[in-house]
């Protein structure tokens, strides 16, 4: 059994609601130019729009409401990730974005049972591609840490 299909969407709900809320009060910039709270409310707006989907199909389902995945490896890996979240808020200023998500994803995707070297590869180009788009092309500035990277 799974949890249902219907929690899982009107969360996703809520979370997007939430996030719209929390960005009322962001500031505006002069001239139109889209302000900092333009990228959280799409992603909001868009978890908004796919949670309710979701949460719809749940009703038609009439799914089990166990939570099957609180036992296992399921847990665990939600742990992880959430573990990975909490060493990246408290180590990124001092290493820096770009070796602290490499590592984080790394590890994460070895955890996941990825093979080491695929793991390693993958997780600094994905970093370099994040770094290179938040960083270079949207202007958002990332953690450059000790060696500037």
């Amino acid at each position: 059994m799974r949890v249902n299909d219907t929690v899982v969407g009107a969360g996703f709900v809520v979370a997007g609601a939430l996030i719209i809320a929390g960005t009322m009060n962001y500031p505006t910039l002069d001239g139109g130019d889209p302000g900092p709270a333009l990228f959280p409310r799409i992603v909001a707006g868009l978890m908004v729009a796919f949670g309710g989907i979701v949460a719809m199909d749940g009703l038609r389902a009439k799914e089990a409401w166990a939570a099957d995945w609180l036992r296992g490896r399921a847990l665990l890996n939600a742990c992880a990730a959430l573990g990975g979240v909490i060493v990246y808020m408290f180590v990124v200023d001092d290493l820096g974005f770009l070796p602290t998500a490499a590592l984080i994803m790394a590890v994460l995707m070895w955890w996941l049972h990825v093979r080491p070297l695929t793991a390693l590869v993958v997780g600094v180009a994905l970093a370099v591609g994040i770094d290179f788009l938040f960083g270079h092309f949207l202007l958002v500035p990332l953690p450059r840490g000790p060696l500037g990277w």
